[in-house]
């Protein structure tokens, strides 16, 4: 899926005419692989299976990106904000380097930035991964996602 065919809710992007920075929020993946089948998750905390992993971690992760999502919405309108599938490769790693590449970054750089946005959950602004696979407490990303498109507004 590319972020044009997502819904509305799910990008967000620049006024016409508005200089514009990219952040993608690259989220947990959204459906479980591992003891699923035709009869769902097999494993939970309360079958006879027992202590298996419920994957509430992950849906721990996926609220944090919700949390970065919205406060990132609220300040900063005009960033263009993608919320992407880890997966999603076809898409995510061409969208990291142009933007990487546009801003500045060199061959090695933009690799190794691309290499990092492929965990599930990372943050990349205009192109570069600031965090991958571990995020520290959500005021700490809104904060250091501002601060990154501050530095590029006042280049």
């Amino acid at each position: 899926m590319s972020p044009t065919s997502l819904p509305a809710h799910a990008r967000r992007g620049p006024r016409a005419g508005v200089r514009s920075h990219q952040a993608i929020l690259v989220r947990e993946q959204d459906s479980q692989h591992s003891g699923s089948g035709c009869c769902g998750r097999l494993g939970e905390c309360h079958t006879e299976l027992g202590k298996a992993a419920d994957f509430s971690h992950s849906r721990a992760r996926m609220e944090q990106v919700g949390e970065i999502y919205r406060a990132l919405a609220e300040a900063a309108p005009d960033l263009d904000l993608v919320v992407a599938d880890p997966r999603n490769f076809v898409w995510l790693y061409p969208a990291i380097w142009r933007a990487a590449r546009k801003n500045g970054l060199g061959v090695g750089a933009t690799l190794r930035s691309m290499a990092r946005a492929g965990a599930p959950i990372a943050v990349v602004v205009d192109g570069e991964t600031l965090f991958s696979g571990r995020l520290p407490e959500s005021r700490t990303v809104v904060n250091a996602v501002l601060d990154r498109v501050a530095l590029r507004f006042d280049a």
